[in-house]
């Protein structure tokens, strides 16, 4: 679990290590880093923490072509990051002044401003939580049987990490999310950083304030753990959002409900 013990624990750290100049990059990217083996006083368990740490409590932010999560520290002069895929191999770490920005800014937001029971265990969540393989192929045939000659636009509610996206389910571009877990959402960018759209709110926010409209989107899917509640009203309202086929899982049990098919999908 990260908490603000580790963040606090971060901030203390990096005022305390050296930081060397990145001579290469002096001209075109100028930055400082630690690195693992070189940098005394932080090791590799240290690396990985502060990975976490960075990607718990920072917010995507672009370079050019490529996303990563930034973290500022908090008079937000300065801001940190990491580079690798795994945060387990992480043995480098960043720093540079946070008016520094390479390309258009265009990143998928994630912060919210809400407090999430998920926030602290995202960047172990994948790992953790496995979802059993029998699901994964009932999930994949309800898609299959709702999916029209082209891929269809999903919407994809507590959208956590990105599972939908991890399991095919959905293309990059074609893909909504709503949830209201920066660093669950973080975890989803890191993956996957070409989502049409990230809503980084609560379902039930969604609907009052008519984010969404009826039908909007061919597939929905609400992909949750058993200890999520939903009402019976906010299932109802998120599955007349779907115009194809409503997919709601929850722990090991699959729901499909299937909606009458756009026009366009029947034959002639």
């Amino acid at each position: 679990m990260i908490t603000r013990d580790d963040y606090d624990w971060w901030l203390a750290t990096a005022s305390q290590v050296d930081w060397t100049w990145a001579k290469t990059y002096a001209d075109t990217a100028p930055h400082h880093y630690v690195v693992e083996g070189r940098t005394t006083g932080i090791h590799h368990d240290d690396f990985v923490r502060a990975a976490r740490v960075i990607h718990t409590f920072g917010q995507p932010g672009k370079y050019y072509g490529t996303t990563n999560i930034y973290l500022e520290n908090p008079e937000a002069r300065l801001k940190w990051w990491t580079m690798d895929a795994n945060v387990t191999d992480t043995n480098l770490i960043n720093r540079t002044t946070t008016d520094r920005l390479y390309g258009v800014q265009n990143a998928p937001a994630t912060y919210s401003g809400i407090e999430s029971q998920y926030d602290s265990i995202a960047t172990t969540y994948d790992i953790d939580r496995p979802m059993a393989e029998e699901v994964v192929e009932m999930l994949h045939e309800a898609v299959r049987g709702a999916a029209g000659r082209y891929p269809p636009s999903v919407l994809d509610v507590a959208c956590g990490t990105g599972r939908a996206l991890d399991l095919g389910l959905a293309l990059s571009d074609r893909y909504a999310g709503v949830d209201p877990s920066t660093p669950m959402l973080n975890q989803l960018v890191r993956k996957h950083p070409k989502v049409a759209r990230l809503y980084p709110t609560t379902i039930e926010h969604a609907l009052t304030e008519r984010l969404f409209t009826p039908r909007q989107f061919e597939i929905v899917t609400l992909m949750v753990d058993e200890s999520d509640k939903f009402s019976s009203e906010t299932l109802t309202a998120v599955s007349r959002l779907a115009s194809r086929a409503f997919v709601h899982v929850r722990g090991d049990q699959v729901t499909v409900h299937r909606c009458e098919r756009a026009s366009a999908d029947t034959p002639a």
